[in-house]
């Protein structure tokens, strides 16, 4: 017979049989797990000890990832003290800005790799920061904080991270075919290079038309919850971008459909849902197929074929440094570096 507030019994056989609460199935019954011992005093300790593990599973899986990627960077002692500076300044600058506020448990493949396709990088860097997060994730599953949720994500080819951006023609079409006040947000975008998760997450009270600027302070971000609003993915991404005056007219007029710029009966549209909007308004165009970040590349190229400098065109862009900016564009430019050194020719004289 069990002690009372125990589940501790005496079998047939002379043993003791421990029972304690594993989990709850998904109609709310408990699954039991069960333990032996010839020691009463041994499975008293055994199921003390199983309790305090399944706690500890509790507490993981309320846990958020910047936390947890914290707590293991830490915990690996064999790593050589350059490969740890490298995970760490992958995990500072790259993973917990985007997604780190996201609890283990609602982390999800959609959450990944949506991470994975804003990454601003090379396909090598990416599969790097990829594999450092793949493996501390990896551990949160060992010890029961979640489940494998990123094995079908799904990495940049190498070669593959060419900048896809709009020919001047092409982006005349694609303005041309604005017509709906939801396509505003395709203008914006063009016109100052934000995000989408900036762009759906931007409010009325981030525009001052008095300077004609717009103020990024947050980012939309998905979880296996659905939307939420985070803060922008690095410290640099908080930023001032002054509007150009013909959009700052067009947003002026723009009916005010409640908080958000972009909305639908006055709630934001999410990311994916402006996505899909964005691939209805290329088909309206005739264009080919391209992905909405293709906006913020066009943006980038535009400014710096009329001449913007790579410092200023950084700060606006949000990155964290100038040599990310140099490493993404540079390489479109070669017609305007040819003509560029033209000029220079002419210096010449025989």
């Amino acid at each position: 017979m069990a002690r009372r507030g125990e589940n501790i019994y005496k079998r047939k056989d002379g043993r003791y049989e421990g029972r304690y609460i594993k989990y709850y199935d998904t109609n709310g019954k408990a699954v039991y797990g069960y333990i032996y011992s010839r020691s009463y005093s041994e499975i008293k300790e055994k199921l003390a000890k199983c309790r305090v593990g399944k706690r500890s599973k509790d507490f993981g899986s309320g846990m958020r990832l910047s936390d947890w990627l914290n707590s293991w960077i830490n915990s690996q002692c064999f790593l050589k003290p350059t490969t740890k500076r490298v995970y760490i300044s992958h995990i500072n600058n790259q993973i917990i800005p985007a997604i780190g506020n996201i609890p283990l448990k609602k982390l999800s493949a959609d959450v990944l790799q949506d991470f994975v396709n804003e990454l601003e990088v090379s396909a090598a860097t990416v599969k790097t920061i990829f594999s450092v997060l793949k493996s501390a994730l990896t551990a949160a599953e060992d010890k029961g904080y979640m489940s494998n949720v990123w094995s079908k994500v799904k990495l940049p080819r190498k070669g593959s991270r060419a900048v896809k951006v709009l020919t001047e023609g092409e982006q005349r079409v694609l303005e041309k075919a604005l017509c709906d006040d939801a396509d505003i947000g395709i203008l914006i975008c063009l016109y100052t290079g934000l995000r989408i998760g900036e762009l759906c997450a931007l409010k009325w009270n981030c525009i001052d038309f008095e300077t004609s600027t717009l103020s990024v302070i947050g980012t939309q971000t998905r979880t296996g919850n659905g939307i939420s609003e985070t803060s922008p993915k690095s410290r640099s991404s908080s930023r001032k971008i002054p509007i150009p005056p013909f959009l700052a007219e067009k947003l002026r007029v723009l009916p005010h459909m409640g908080e958000y710029v972009i909305s639908r009966s006055g709630k934001p549209y999410d990311v994916r849902t402006y996505r899909r909007h964005f691939k209805r308004v290329l088909k309206r165009a005739n264009l080919p197929d391209i992905k909405f970040h293709s906006l913020r590349h066009t943006f980038a190229t535009r400014a710096l074929e009329v001449g913007m400098d790579y410092k200023t065109l950084s700060e606006i862009l949000g990155h964290s440094s100038t040599a990310i900016t140099l490493d993404l564009y540079a390489h479109s430019l070669d017609e305007h570096k040819k003509n560029e050194m033209n000029k220079v020719g002419k210096l010449y004289q025989e």
